[in-house]
């Protein structure tokens, strides 16, 4: 079905995928985000929590200079806050996120100060929204989603930033309010589609280990 060419090109893709942490104006075409898109809906998910639900997954494309931009970005500041809040809390009672959580308390709290760095204003954001059901599941539904995101934008010379904090939007009814979705009931993701300026690509190597057993 496949040939080797067509599975070295994989392997290339996977290799080139980079996170973009600076984006120019330059919007991508409608045509290059469906097709972004359409990969994302190709993912896998959990059958038997969503078996029951017409639509348990939703994509919200959301182009440069939508005034929804300015909303979302103010809502994903306003629950930074209230996460930093609670981790703070967390981790006077949890050792673990003691002794970890440092990193995470610096990020969210960066974001309610500042907001998200790849804002405002990107090219495109797209929103994922994923049916969270009895096993709740729906956060691995959503890595595999942005996952085939990713890579399909490398594949079309796209450049591609995650928005983690959109995760946690997922029980804030103002956020939900805005794409007509009960509070609650989804889990989320977010990603930045566009072109990166110029910058040195780094990427720190990856620390895995394989035991053949």
């Amino acid at each position: 079905m496949f040939t080797e060419t067509d599975n070295r090109s994989l392997d290339e893709i996977m290799k080139a995928r980079r996170i973009c942490r600076k984006f120019t104006d330059r919007v991508p075409s409608k045509e290059d985000v469906a097709a972004v898109v359409e990969a994302g809906r190709l993912a896998p998910y959990a059958s038997i929590s969503s078996g029951d639900v017409d639509v348990f997954r939703h994509f919200y494309v959301i182009f440069k200079d939508n005034p929804l931009l300015d909303k979302i970005e103010a809502l994903i500041r306003s629950q930074s806050a209230a996460d930093v809040a609670w981790l703070k809390k967390e981790m006077e009672k949890d050792s673990f996120l003691k002794e970890y959580g440092e990193g995470l308390e610096k990020m969210w709290t960066n974001v309610a100060e500042h907001g998200l760095p790849v804002f405002p204003n990107p090219p495109c954001l797209i929103i994922i929204a994923e049916w969270r059901g009895a096993r709740r599941a729906e956060r691995q539904s959503l890595a595999h989603t942005i996952q085939n995101m990713w890579l399909k934008a490398t594949a079309l010379n796209l450049d591609f930033n995650l928005i983690s904090p959109i995760e946690s939007m997922w029980d804030n009814q103002e956020f939900c309010d805005l794409f007509g979705l009960p509070t609650g009931r989804y889990g989320f993701h977010g990603c930045i589609v566009g072109y990166r300026q110029a910058e040195k690509l780094t990427s720190k190597p990856i620390s895995a280990q394989v035991h053949w057993l």
